[in-house]
């Protein structure tokens, strides 16, 4: 072999090595862009369960927002109907005093009318100032439920912003999840309280937070809240985070690496679920059948039941129930409206019952017209028994007394002419006494 044949054989050589390292470079490159679109597709996977986590809530709020409406709707017509019924009331009531004024009046002089109506206007007084009262109370009553309005018209933009905005403190939270356990206890306390508060519901009055207990052995039981309810019902809630595995489980960079930390994100939430069911919170607390469970992250909890379907049957034989941020804020609002319900109840109950007191009171009142009545016959008869002994008869008063007068009584005074004549004296000369037999 010539040496021109030996060079052209390197030549071709380096040129077969630069393309090889070439084709190299091209696969390795190929090999970091299939790796950024597996990363790409998990991202739309989490954005896709984001999504359709966001939809359920739309529709679940929607849902919510159309009943609060309906209800609303029924509350102002129920009291459009009790002011039109207090209003047709007050006035059969009024025309039944008109009426009742003007008989008095007719039946009774002028010295008895100013009586009577002295009389009527202290009998009426306390009448007045019950009604008053009454329609007060309705028209308040009424505009706090008109004043809700408003209220409910905002409940479904306060629960997208409340939703948001709890969404974007979890993704400010991500160095959190990495450090220990009692900063993530401490922080889903804090996201618990939160939504208490946001939902309506105020510290030391329909929730209490901390409260310790003790069992006969001796163990101390301390839930993180505890809510009341009407009806001496109360909801206990503790916030249990499983953050650890499940942040090393969406951070994972392989399948088999997601896949243990998936399982011990799992085997956490079980273990907060069988801790919470041997607490038995029912024997400490009235009216509480179950305990929610609160895991602050929607993610969390998603992960976990999405995973393991039979986790939610394992809650409930141990009487618990899983509770995420979104469906939290809808059961406090629940419950924050059944404390409205049961304020408005007692406010109509209490109208009840002064709608009674006003019944009695006007029964008694009209007892007291009655009485009236009668003793202004039993005085107009009277009237008429003296009238008569003024006028009536040959030997009536007048008649005797104005005899007096014409027989010598001292006085210069007389009775009135229309007294004289309606007792039938005429003037007559008084007879002379007769004198004596004998006398000149």
């Amino acid at each position: 072999m010539t040496e021109a044949q030996l060079a052209e054989l390197k030549q071709e050589r380096d040129e077969l090595r630069r393309d090889a390292e070439r084709q190299a470079l091209a696969l390795s490159e190929a090999r970091q862009t299939i790796a950024r679109t597996d990363t790409v597709l998990e991202e739309r996977d989490r954005l896709r369960v984001k999504v359709e986590a966001l939809e359920a809530e739309k529709s679940a709020l929607a849902s919510q927002f159309a009943s609060l409406r309906a209800e609303h709707d029924a509350a102002i017509r129920h009291h459009d109907e009790k002011l039109a019924e207090l209003e047709r009331a007050r006035e059969r009531l009024t025309e039944t005093f008109k009426l009742t004024a003007t008989e008095i009046l007719k039946t009774s002089g002028a010295e008895l009318n100013r009586q009577g109506a002295e009389g009527l206007q202290t009998l009426l007084k306390p009448l007045r100032e019950q009604l008053d009262g009454f329609q007060k109370r309705v028209i308040d009553d009424a505009e706090k439920r008109m004043g809700q309005t408003t209220e409910i018209k905002t409940l479904i933009q306060t629960l997208h912003n409340d939703a948001r905005q709890m969404s974007d403190d979890a993704k400010g939270l991500v160095n959190a999840l990495r450090s220990s356990g009692k900063v993530q206890g401490d922080w889903g306390e804090m996201v618990l309280a939160t939504i208490l508060e946001r939902a309506g519901l105020r510290e030391g009055q329909e929730f209490f937070t901390q409260q310790s207990e003790t069992t006969d052995d001796g163990a101390r039981r301390r839930p993180d809240v505890v809510v009341e309810m009407p009806g001496k019902q109360r909801l206990v809630i503790d916030s249990k985070v499983s953050l650890t595995a499940f942040e090393r489980c969406v951070n994972a960079e392989d399948e088999e690496a997601r896949g243990a930390a998936l399982k011990q994100h799992i085997a956490s939430v079980r273990s907060h679920i069988k801790a919470l069911g041997e607490k038995d919170y029912a024997q400490f607390y009235e009216g509480v059948s179950f305990t929610l469970m609160f895991i602050p992250l929607e993610g969390a909890a998603s992960l976990a039941l999405q995973n393991d379907p039979d986790i939610t049957v394992y809650a409930w034989e141990r009487d618990v129930m899983i509770a995420t941020p979104t469906t939290l804020m809808m059961a406090m609002r629940t419950v924050q409206n059944l404390w409205t319900i049961d304020r408005q109840n007692q406010n109509a109950r209490e109208i009840a019952s002064r709608a009674g007191s006003l019944y009695d009171k006007f029964e008694g009142f009209v007892g007291d017209l009655e009485k009236i009545g009668q003793r202004i016959d039993a005085a107009k008869g009277a009237w008429h028994d003296a009238k008569g002994k003024l006028f009536e008869g040959r030997g009536n008063v007048i008649r005797q007394t104005e005899m007096l007068k014409q027989l010598g009584a001292g006085t210069k005074k007389s009775l009135p002419d229309d007294y004289l004549e309606s007792a039938g004296v005429v003037d007559e000369a008084p007879r002379a006494l007769a004198a004596p037999d004998g006398a000149d």
